[in-house]
């Protein structure tokens, strides 16, 4: 079972996505936050971080680092609602593992959490 913490300040998207990766026989959400105070409150024991960079209190990209420091093995899903194609390369850069626009299926975020944990 892949453990996912979900950072995502758009609560109503946030919510769908748990409810429908909670559905995956693979995969349960174990934590949820709407900003970087919140996200780091429950950045351990997580094998997949899906986040959001534009939080409300900051850049997610931050969080990147701190989860790295927690458990180096844990994977990371930035979803991008911007097209400014410097983005998908600074999260990279940061260190995320995969970078996916939001207008993705939500199918297509659960493949991509199943894809980073089969190559760890």
């Amino acid at each position: 079972m892949t453990r996912v913490m979900l950072v995502e300040d758009h609560a109503m998207f946030r919510q769908a996505l748990s409810l429908f990766l909670d559905r995956q026989p693979d995969i349960e959400v174990v934590a949820q936050a709407g900003s970087l105070a919140e996200a780091r409150q429950c950045l351990g024991g997580v094998d997949v971080m899906v986040l959001d960079i534009a939080l409300p209190d900051g850049d997610g990209l931050e969080l990147i680092s701190e989860l790295r420091k927690l458990n180096s093995d844990a994977s990371v899903l930035v979803l991008s609602a911007t097209i400014d194609l410097a983005y998908p390369e600074r999260a990279l850069e940061a260190g995320a593992d995969a970078v996916l626009p939001k207008v993705h299926a939500p199918m297509r975020i659960a493949d991509e959490i199943r894809r980073m944990r089969a190559i760890c």
